[in-house]
């Protein structure tokens, strides 16, 4: 029986076919290999605020009220974005004030994202704030418990709700100018990227 004899080109073709088809199937593997030490893939899902655990908050669950008594009704609150800031007190203290107005700065330099976004502040039970607001038509303030028999929101927070209006990220307030330029980028960024990822 004879031995067939191969082509010598033919043979370093087959061999290139070979590495060709094993680098194919073999590179994704190395990839997430190289993603997962590398971090990578923690970058894209990181956040600047804490996480809520799921099943997040929802505003329908809150009996929030205008400064005026009216309820607030989530009709009102669909299709946007919101920061939504729950004092200590109905006494704005420092703490208070300051974090509202680096809500309002942040807000301002969201750039076009800024028509997505509005602010909701909601005190114990008295508004007493009204004289002091800047860019009154992108800010709501209300009074209400932050707690119900389901969930309850931590007094003293920042949370971020999307359009369905689930709140689903926490941010501390600010005590002081340095705290609020630290905490700018994070919460603009963390808002931004929720924007693009969800498309809304």
């Amino acid at each position: 029986m004879s031995q067939q004899t191969v082509d010598p080109k033919q043979r370093k073709s087959n061999r290139r076919v070979v590495s060709a088809l094993v680098l194919l199937f073999a590179a994704p593997v190395i990839l997430a290999y190289i993603a997962h030490y590398m971090g990578w893939f923690n970058i894209a899902t990181q956040n600047n605020g804490k996480l809520l655990e799921s099943p997040y908050p929802h505003f329908e669950q809150f009996e929030w009220s205008s400064a005026s008594g009216d309820p607030l009704h989530f009709r009102d609150f669909e299709t946007l974005w919101w920061w939504v800031y729950i004092p200590q007190s109905d006494d704005c203290g420092n703490t208070c004030e300051m974090t509202i107005k680096w809500l309002t700065r942040t807000h301002v330099t969201l750039g076009k994202e800024a028509e997505k976004l509005k602010r909701l502040v909601v005190f114990p039970s008295e508004v007493n704030y009204q004289d002091k607001v800047e860019d009154a038509d992108k800010i709501v303030l209300a009074r209400g418990s932050a707690k119900n028999s389901e969930t309850e929101l931590e007094r003293g927070k920042v949370y971020l709700m999307d359009p369905h209006g689930n709140i689903f990220m926490q941010y501390d307030s600010v005590s002081t100018q340095e705290e609020a330029k630290a905490s700018s980028k994070g919460i603009r960024d963390d808002v931004r990227k929720a924007m693009k990822v969800t498309g809304l």
